[in-house]
C-alpha cells in the first residue's frame, strides 16, 4: 500500500499545478506585458507538452521502472516550476508551461497505469481515491495562491512552495516498489491492445477530449468569469474558483463508495447529465447570485468521477496497458489544449457566457457519444468472470 500512497501524493502535486494557471492568468499577463486573450495560449502550450509526455510515457513505463520515471518527472517539474515567477516574456512562459506539461503527462499516465497494475480488478475505488487526491490539490491551489497574493503581494510566489513540495514527493516515490505489468499486456505487446480495440479506444479518447477539456476550461476561466459577471473582486473570484474544485473533491469522495455499488457506465451517465444540468442552471438563472455558486459546485461534483469512471469502464472491457492509458490521456490533453483556448478567444471577443456555451456543448456531445459507445462496447466481464485488467496480476487490495 505504500506505493499507492506515493502515487496519491504525486497526483496531489499534479492537482496543484494544473489548477494554478487560471488563478494566476491576470498576474502572469501583467508579468510579461500580455493581454488576457493572449495569455490564454498558456493552456495550449501546457497541453501540447502534456501530449508529448503522455506519448513518451507509453514506452517509458513499458521499458523502465515505473516509480523511477515518476520520480524523475517530479524533479524536472520542480525545477521548471521555480522559474515561472522569473519569466520575463510570454515566450519564456510558453516554454516553461510546455515543458511542465511533459512532466505532467508522464506523471498522469504513470499514476493511473501503475495503480491499475497494482490493484487489478479491485481498482475502481482506488482510482477514485487517486483522482480525489488530484481534486484536493486543485481546490487548495487557488486558496494558496490567494494567500501568497495577500501576504507577499505576488500570487506567483506560490510556485516556489509548489516546487519545494515536489522534491520530497519525488524521493518518496523513488523509494517505493514499482508494480509489475499484467502478464497479458506484457505477452501481447502494450500497443497491440490499442490496435485490437482501435474504435473503442478512439471513441473513449474523444470522450476524454470532451470532459477533460470542459473541466479545465471551467477551472481555468471561472475566476475570470466571476470577475466579469460581477460576482466579486479578485478574492471572491478565487473563492468561486475553489468552490468548483471543492465540488470536484466532494464528488470524488462520494464516488469512492458509489463505485463499489454502481457500474462505471451508470456513473458516467449520471455524471454527464448532472454536469449539463449544472451549466444550464448557471445560464438560465444568471440573474440570481446563488445560481453561479450552486451551478459551479454542481458542475465540479458532476464531472468529478468522470475521468476515473472512463478508465474503470475501459478496464472492464479491455486489458489496460500504458499505451491505452496514454491514448486516453492524449485525448484528454487535446481537449484541455483546444477548449480552454477556444473559451479564451470567445471570452474576450463575445463575452464570458461563452464559457458556459462551450462546456455545455461538450457535455451534450458527450451524452450522445457515450450512448453510441455503450451500443457497441466490448462485453464487460461479470462479477464471477476474469477481468481483462486483472489478467496476470495478483488482484491486491488494501
Amino acid at each position: 500500500m505504500l506505493v499507492a500512497y506515493a502515487l496519491y501524493a504525486a497526483i496531489l502535486i499534479e492537482g496543484f499545478m494544473l489548477a494554478s494557471i487560471g488563478p494566476t492568468l491576470d498576474v502572469l499577463a501583467d508579468q510579461v506585458g500580455s493581454t488576457l486573450g493572449q495569455i490564454g495560449i498558456l493552456f495550449t502550450a501546457n497541453s501540447l507538452g502534456y501530449i508529448a509526455g503522455s506519448l513518451a510515457a507509453g514506452r517509458a513505463y513499458e521499458r523502465l521502472r515505473g516509480t523511477t520515471v515518476l520520480a524523475g518527472s517530479l524533479i524536472s517539474m520542480a525545477a521548471l516550476t521555480a522559474l515561472i515567477p522569473l519569466a520575463g516574456s510570454l515566450w519564456m512562459l510558453l516554454l516553461l508551461l510546455g515543458l511542465i506539461g511533459i512532466s505532467i503527462g508522464l506523471i498522469d499516465v504513470g499514476g493511473n497505469t501503475l495503480l491499475i497494475w497494482l490493484f487489478g480488478r479491485e481498482v475502481p475505488p482506488h482510482m477514485n481515491v487517486l483522482h480525489l487526491a488530484f481534486g484536493i490539490g486543485a481546490v487548495l491551489s487557488p486558496l494558496i495562491i490567494d494567500r501568497f497574493a495577500v501576504a507577499t503581494g505576488s500570487a506567483t510566489d506560490a510556485f516556489y512552495l509548489f516546487a519545494a513540495l515536489m522534491i520530497p514527493t519525488a524521493l518518496w516515490v523513488y523509494r517505493t516498489a514499482s508494480p509489475d505489468r499484467p502478464a497479458e499486456a506484457a505477452a501481447g505487446g502494450s500497443f497491440d491492445v490499442v490496435r485490437r480495440y482501435a474504435w473503442f479506444v478512439g471513441a473513449l479518447a474523444f470522450l476524454f477530449f470532451l470532459h477533460v477539456g470542459s473541466e479545465l476550461s471551467f477551472g481555468g476561466w471561472i475566476f475570470s468569469y466571476g470577475e466579469e459577471t460581477g460576482v466579486g473582486a479578485e478574492t471572491t473570484a478565487r473563492i468561486l474558483n475553489s468552490v468548483f474544485w471543492a465540488g470536484l473533491v466532494f464528488g470524488r469522495l462520494v464516488a469512492i463508495p458509489l463505485s463499489r455499488r454502481l457500474r462505471p457506465a451508470t456513473m458516467l451517465q449520471i455524471d454527464l447529465i448532472g454536469a449539463l444540468s449544472s451549466l444550464i442552471l448557471i445560464q438560465i438563472a444568471s440573474g440570481w447570485s446563488w445560481s453561479i455558486w450552486i451551478g459551479t459546485f454542481g458542475f465540479g461534483m458532476a464531472i468529478a468521477s468522470m475521468f476515473a469512471s472512463c478508465i474503470n469502464f475501459a478496464s472492464e472491457r479491455i486489458p489496460m496497458t500504458s499505451h491505452v492509458t496514454a491514448v486516453f490521456l492524449v485525448g484528454g490533453s487535446a481537449g484541455s489544449m483546444s477548449l480552454p483556448w477556444l473559451v479564451g478567444r470567445l471570452f474576450e471577443s463575445h463575452g464570458p457566457e461563452w464559457l458556459i456555451y462551450v462546456a455545455g456543448g461538450a457535455m451534450v456531445i458527450g451524452i450522445l457519444l457515450f450512448s453510441a459507445i455503450l451500443a457497441r462496447a466490448p462485453a464487460a466481464t461479470d462479477s464471477e468472470g476474469s477481468s481483462p485488467v486483472a489478467s496476470g496480476t495478483d488482484g491486491r487490495s488494501d
